[in-house]
Formats: structure tokens, C-alpha cells, sequence
């Protein structure tokens, strides 16, 4: 399955449009691009941290293993936006990735060193700001997901996954598989399609070969919570 457009509510936003903005050349001199095939590992759990990355074509997932060796997904990455950005400011040494990242899609990755990138923030105090708005955002992302897993049905976390991914304006496909969906969501593959059918019998959801549109937030679940 495929992804019609990029993930809507993208970590990268004006923060990093301002940074390239004032400081493309600087961006353009540091940052290394890397080309990855499907289930290319970029990092692993515990691999030392060499900087944050920025997705220029293809899909990625971030995930962890538990204790019985089951991936997790914590999130799926677009092109247009970061990973790992907020380990930057880990003042601690030595600084490892906590998680693993892994192509879901075949797809190149921007690689921006930590040293480098750091003594670029050190002498730029507008960047440095950018950048660390970015960051917290990316943070504010990650403990946002958790919530929501924790706080909606499997039926709202669909129809939130499926908003970001721009189908509240256009019929989406799914870019992952529904095993995958279920991983990010907190919940199991027989409990993804059940949803599925119960939005598609109340009319919540269209399909259309395989791909999904919210037929109106009107009547969306979710959506009436939030207005309530």
C-alpha cells in the first residue's frame, strides 16, 4: 500500500522554514544525504547518537522492541519531516538513540551531524530558537500520541491517523499495512479491521479501491468529543 500526499501535521512546520529562510547555504553544507531501501536500519537502540535526520522521499517508522521481541511503532515518518531531533540537547555524555528506525518504504534521509549542527546553533542564536521550538514540538508529538492511545477507541485513533494523513479532504491508501497500523495504535490487527467495517457500516468512512476518506466530521466520533 501507498500513500496518496504526505502526513498533514507534519513536525516540520514553520520553525525549520524560517531556519532555511536566513540559512540555506549554511543547512545545504551540512546536512549529508543517504538513500535507504525497504527495511534498511538507519540506527538501532542504543547505537551512540550522531545526529537528527530529516525525510526527503519514502516512509520510516521509529519503534521499540519489548520484552517478548515485539516492534512497537511509535511513529511513521513522511517526507517533510524529522527524527530525533530533540536528543540534540542531551547534555549527558555518552547520548544513544532510544529507539530504533528502520525504511518502511524505499526513501532518501538527510543526516545532520551532531557536532556540526550544534557549532551551526552555537553561532546563529535565531537558529537556535527555530530549532528548539522544533524539538519541543517533535516532543510534544511523541507524549500527545500516548495520550491519545490511552484516552480515545480504536475507532477515534483511526480516524485521527487518517486526518493527519489528509483524508478529511481527499480518498487516502493506506501507507502502511493494517498489522503496522495496529502496532502504532496500541491495539491489535483484528481490532484495526473491525473498526474499519463498524466506520465504513455507519458511513463515517468511504472507500474506493482500497483507499479511505472521512466522509464528514459531522459525523465523526472524535471530532463531536473535541467540539463537546
Amino acid at each position: 500500500m501507498r500513500t496518496t500526499k504526505p502526513i498533514l501535521r507534519s513536525i516540520r512546520n514553520k520553525h525549520w522554514t524560517e531556519i532555511q529562510k536566513k540559512f540555506r547555504n549554511e543547512i545545504a553544507l551540512i546536512g549529508v544525504r543517504k538513500k535507504y531501501k525497504k527495511t534498511d536500519r538507519v540506527y538501532d537502540a542504543k547505537d551512540p547518537y550522531l545526529g537528527f535526520f530529516e525525510v526527503v522521499s519514502g516512509i520510516f517508522k521509529v519503534y521499540s522492541l519489548n520484552s517478548e521481541g515485539r516492534e512497537i511503532i511509535l511513529k511513521i515518518f513522511y517526507p517533510g519531516e524529522f527524527i530525533a531531533t530533540q536528543l540534540l540537547f542531551q547534555t549527558e555524555e555518552p547520548c544513544f538513540y532510544p529507539l530504533f528506525c528502520e525504511a518502511l518504504h524505499e526513501g532518501e534521509l538527510i543526516h545532520f551531524p551532531k557536532k556540526e549542527f550544534k557549532s551551526f546553533l552555537l553561532k546563529n542564536v535565531d537558529a537556535l530558537f527555530s530549532f528548539s521550538a522544533l524539538a519541543i514540538e517533535h516532543v510534544s508529538y511523541f507524549r500527545g500520541k500516548v495520550l491519545e492511545n490511552q484516552l480515545y477507541s480504536v475507532k477515534e485513533r483511526i480516524l485521527i491517523f487518517l486526518t493527519e494523513s489528509g483524508a478529511s479532504d481527499n480518498f487516502i491508501s493506506l501507507s502502511i499495512t493494517k498489522q503496522q497500523l495496529a502496532s502504532l495504535l496500541g491495539t491489535t490487527p483484528e481490532s484495526i479491521s473491525r473498526a474499519f467495517r463498524i466506520l465504513l457500516e455507519e458511513s463515517v468512512l468511504l472507500e474506493n479501491e482500497n483507499s479511505y476518506k472521512i466522509a464528514s466530521t459531522e459525523t465523526a466520533p472524535i471530532f463531536k468529543n473535541r467540539s463537546a
